[in-house]
């Protein structure tokens, strides 16, 4: 991407949190506020993120604003690269968010992206690590355990899987802090145990009956058949 156009006035602003923390109210909190300051502002959604309206971004307590999709940034370039204000909302997704963002500033522009730093393993994202020492501003918001009622830090995924990118509201995460984290963890691998050891039993006596099966099947056999 070549440059163009450059000015001083360009940053890039990093809201990050779990989820449930508010990093998509803080995002639109910031673009209405620009939009008051009569700059022209777009906000950009993941595209697979259809939870709520295609051509929405949402907040989970069902707060909108008009937004577009896209899978990559790089497609959607042409467009946004018009606007004074670009608002990147589930910025984790995104897998050139680092050159976008980078690029978008250097051209002048405000790019405010909201995203989850860790996943439901506390795990970083490559793509925001890497976005963190490119910022002007990063904010780091909290959310409310939903088990004690603590600070929330982090993002608990309640059902077995392991996939990182699996969308979802309050039906499959919830926020928690350290000490219910670390406690729904240990209850969550007590149950993987136990489904494999109920996985292995029941393998165990398909294969017994199998074999159970094929000694009565040649039991039964006339012996001239096998001749």
């Amino acid at each position: 991407m070549e440059l163009f156009n450059y000015n001083g006035n360009g940053m890039i602003h990093l809201i990050v949190g779990p989820m449930f923390s508010g990093k998509s109210t803080e995002l639109f909190r910031l673009t209405n506020r620009h939009i008051l300051a009569s700059k022209s502002v777009i906000i950009v959604k993941y595209e697979k993120d259809n939870r709520y309206d295609e051509e929405l971004a949402s907040t989970h307590d069902k707060k909108t604003m008009k937004a577009i999709g896209a899978l990559h940034l790089k497609n959607i370039l042409d467009k946004i690269k018009n606007y004074d204000v670009i608002g990147i909302d589930e910025g984790q997704f995104f897998d050139d968010i680092v050159e976008v963002s980078e690029f978008l500033a250097n051209c002048g522009k405000i790019v405010i992206v909201a995203a989850l730093d860790g996943d439901f393993q506390r795990r970083p994202f490559k793509t925001i690590i890497n976005l963190y020492p490119l910022c002007e501003k990063i904010e780091k918001l909290h959310a409310v355990c939903r088990s004690c009622g603590g600070f929330a830090s982090f993002t608990f995924r309640t059902i077995l899987n392991s996939e990182i990118e699996v969308i979802g509201g309050e039906d499959i995460y919830k926020a928690v802090c350290r000490v219910c984290y670390l406690k729904f963890k240990d209850e969550l691998n007590a149950k993987q145990k136990e489904m494999k050891i109920y996985k292995e039993m029941l393998n165990k006596e398909r294969f017994t009956n199998e074999i159970l099966c094929s000694t009565n099947d040649n039991e039964n056999l006339d012996p001239a058949m096998c001749a």
